[in-house]
């Protein structure tokens, strides 16, 4: 198969996905990350009557529409407290941000513009327009208003709307549950000691965590060695545990003991960018059950990458959110910069300031796939290519790794 860009491989890989539908009822407090499975309509308007959207006076227009005017205060209106009775003609009521306006007035006069001629007198400058400084019922959400969407994974300030309009639950898509495993026989748990030509598994808790911060299940599998049949057993496992997916690092290329790639079933996809030259990937079927496999490269940079820019968007798929792959902004590079022709290479870069006070993108100087080092001293990822050269200044394609690790 020919090398795919990021949009083309995202939709070879989420093709003929079938994403969950079990639906479980969670507090707010309880439903950061997770997938909505319907759209939430508004029960009630939002706010639920005019309020004042300032501190000031609360008046009647009209009485202002000759110009300025001495006015009698009648009461004092807070948030929680509403004015009793209505505004007369001649009279106002002085009121704070978020107040009930008193039945009869239509428009609040900043208290900046206020000027106190007795204990219960206020001048007012005129004219004022109705409606001027204040919130009408419903002026942010209508009671059968769609406020937000099936598939969407909620934002904090997603529940906060939730809250505002009344809800305490929301029905969200179960969590998807994905095992996570590591294949090689060099690979060790710290602390154990490590033989010759051996190191230790960081990809797992990378994956695993990753996982929990988008609000997955992650089931650590552990080490599998090289060999077919002990990943068959692996697998063997995930269905009992009645996994959605299986995430592996390691063993999805070329080489003689790449187990994945031996898999039946298992298709590579090819990428145009480095690190990383692409993600296995099989679909397999046990009975009702079907298991989605994604194999990542063992490299613990190159896993990085893949990751977060196909295997997570995947993975939120199959999880029922209407995942895209993450979006870069557009930073200039600190200095000149060089790649191989026709190829994408996400170099780590920190993010610094230039002579001018611009936030520009200086590529780190140690840039190999293995070495995670780089990623943690990285404040982005920049997109160098397909070009060979790029001078200072020039903007590219960056992705701040904040956002490449927010939710998909």
């Amino acid at each position: 198969m020919s090398e795919c860009d990021l949009t083309q491989a995202f939709a070879c890989l989420a093709a003929g996905l079938a994403p969950i539908t079990q639906v479980q009822q969670v507090a707010l407090a309880d439903a950061p990350g997770r997938v909505l499975a319907r759209p939430l309509v508004a029960r009630r308007d939002l706010p639920s009557q005019d309020t004042a959207a300032m501190d000031g006076y609360a008046v009647r227009a009209q009485e202002l529409a000759q110009g300025r005017r001495v006015l009698r205060v009648v009461g004092r209106v807070l948030a929680g407290h509403p004015f009793a009775g209505q505004l007369l003609p001649g009279t106002c009521a002085r009121i704070m941000t978020g107040a009930s306006m008193p039945e009869g007035s239509d428009a609040v006069v900043v208290m900046e513009v206020a000027e106190a001629v007795a204990p219960d007198l206020v001048a007012l400058p005129g004219p004022v327009a109705a409606g001027a400084n204040r919130r009408v019922r419903g002026e942010h959400v209508r009671a059968g208003e769609t406020v937000l969407p099936a598939r969407r994974r909620l934002r904090t300030t997603d529940l906060a709307l939730a809250c505002a309009i009344g809800e305490v639950e929301l029905g969200v898509l179960r969590r998807l549950e994905v095992g996570i495993l590591s294949t090689g026989d060099e690979l060790r748990d710290p602390p154990a000691d490590l033989p010759p030509g051996c190191a230790y598994d960081s990809n797992r808790l990378m994956l695993r965590v990753a996982l929990e911060k988008a609000s997955m299940a992650g089931h650590d599998l552990g080490i599998c060695p090289d060999d077919l049949l002990a990943l068959q057993r692996v697998i063997d496992r995930a269905f009992e545990q009645r996994l959605d997916a299986l995430l592996i690092s390691g063993g999805a290329a070329l080489g003689d003991a790449d187990v994945v790639r031996m898999l039946d079933g298992v298709e590579f996809v090819s990428v145009d960018f480095r690190p990383g030259r692409g993600i296995a990937v099989a679909r397999l079927v046990l009975g009702s059950q079907t298991l989605l496999v994604l194999g990542l490269p063992g490299n613990a940079v190159a896993a990085y990458v893949l990751f977060h820019t196909l295997a997570l968007p995947v993975l939120a798929r199959l999880a029922g959110a209407d995942a895209q792959p993450p979006l870069p902004v557009s930073l200039p590079i600190a200095h000149d910069v060089y790649a191989r022709a026709g190829r994408i290479d996400f170099r780590r870069a920190r993010l610094v300031l230039d002579a001018s006070g611009r936030r520009v993108a200086d590529p780190l100087s140690e840039q190999g796939s293995a070495m995670i080092r780089s990623v943690s001293d990285a404040d982005a990822l920049v997109a160098v290519g397909p070009a060979a050269q790029y001078r200072a200044g020039d903007l590219l394609p960056t992705y701040l790794v904040e956002a490449f690790e927010s939710l998909p």
